[in-house]
């Protein structure tokens, strides 16, 4: 091949590649511009949305509020049942003593009783002197 040739080549393959380079230039120019719509809708629409939700300073604050309520709940609640408690162990303390006092005067009562056999013994002994005399 001559150099004319080759020179003729050589520009027609730099033209189809410049074709090709500018037909891809304007497919990504056109897909940017799709893209670049699609991202200012959504970012109005999630801009929309973050303008509903709280702040994490709000959220945070809200969380702490509850808590505290809780926090404080719990300790009355817990001051209640030591005072119930409390209550309880004293009137379990004044059983004990009650059943104790009753224990000892059930003990000295039946000191003082005779049993069922001593009884016997003791009415058989009398019907023996009135009927011997």
């Amino acid at each position: 091949a001559t150099m004319g040739e080759r020179i003729e080549y050589i520009e027609k393959m730099l033209g189809d590649s410049a074709d090709q380079h500018n037909q891809e230039l304007q497919a990504l120019k056109s897909a940017h511009s799709k893209h670049e719509a699609a991202l200012a809708k959504n970012g109005k629409d999630a801009g929309a949305a973050l303008s509903q939700h709280a702040s994490v300073a709000e959220r945070i604050a809200y969380l702490e509020t509850l808590l505290g309520d809780s926090a404080d709940k719990h300790a009355q609640e817990l001051e209640a049942l030591k005072a119930a408690h409390d209550g309880h162990a004293k009137e379990l303390a004044s059983w004990k003593d009650a059943h104790a006092r009753l224990s000892s005067e059930a003990r000295a009562m039946g000191a003082k009783h005779m049993s069922t056999s001593e009884r016997l013994d003791e009415l058989e002994r009398r019907l023996k002197h009135c009927f011997d005399a």
